[in-house]
């Protein structure tokens, strides 16, 4: 399908004219639905490799690393402890990865079975698949155009995770000073 490519505007990051958006825009709610839409395309084409986009997207980062931290595996996928080691004890039960225990007994080190191995080669001409698909409704201009921009707003979520941050550490260290006291941990 081949459509006319729409304009791609960019903007300085001081430019908070929101006019082009909805008033009640939610950029939460919005990626999520497109993470939802983009979930259910690439499972269409993944579930004749056995596999579900979430498991495959996992099971590359595992891939990538030859002995993976759980932590750094989460830091990676932007996971939580709790989804994560859930995720993970799924693709264990179904044989995919192996878990051991690291050198701090709470911290565990992930590797692909050689049974995760082969389920993960027999998705990638799928994973191809959707992501062609995918590419074949879009102009060439607006493929980039959606990767320029989500990596503009991921850029936007971390610094804005990093700004929450700083202002916790702030606020724990006020407190902590008005009650006599030093901060003597890392936050």
């Amino acid at each position: 399908m081949h459509r006319q490519p729409r304009a791609i505007e960019t903007r300085g990051p001081n430019d908070n004219d929101f006019s082009e958006a909805p008033q009640n825009a939610c950029a939460c709610a919005t990626s999520r639905h497109i993470a939802r839409l983009l979930t259910q395309l690439y499972d269409h084409f993944l579930r004749k490799a056995g596999v579900e986009a979430p498991q495959f997207a996992l099971m590359v980062v595992i891939e990538k690393e030859e002995r993976s931290h759980q932590s750094a595996i989460g830091l990676q996928c932007a996971m939580d402890r709790t989804t994560i080691s859930r995720n993970l004890k799924l693709l264990e039960r179904k044989g995919w990865i192996r878990s051991t225990k690291g050198r701090d007994r709470r911290e565990r080190h992930v590797t692909l079975t050689r049974a995760g191995r082969k389920r993960l080669a027999a998705g990638w001409p799928e994973w191809r698949k959707a992501q062609n698909y995918l590419r074949g409704v879009m102009t060439g201009e607006e493929w980039t155009g959606m990767f320029h921009s989500l990596q503009i707003a991921m850029d936007a979520a971390q610094a804005a995770h990093r700004k929450l941050a700083a202002q916790r550490g702030r606020t724990l260290t006020s407190r902590l000073r008005a009650l006599g006291l030093r901060k003597t941990f890392v936050s």
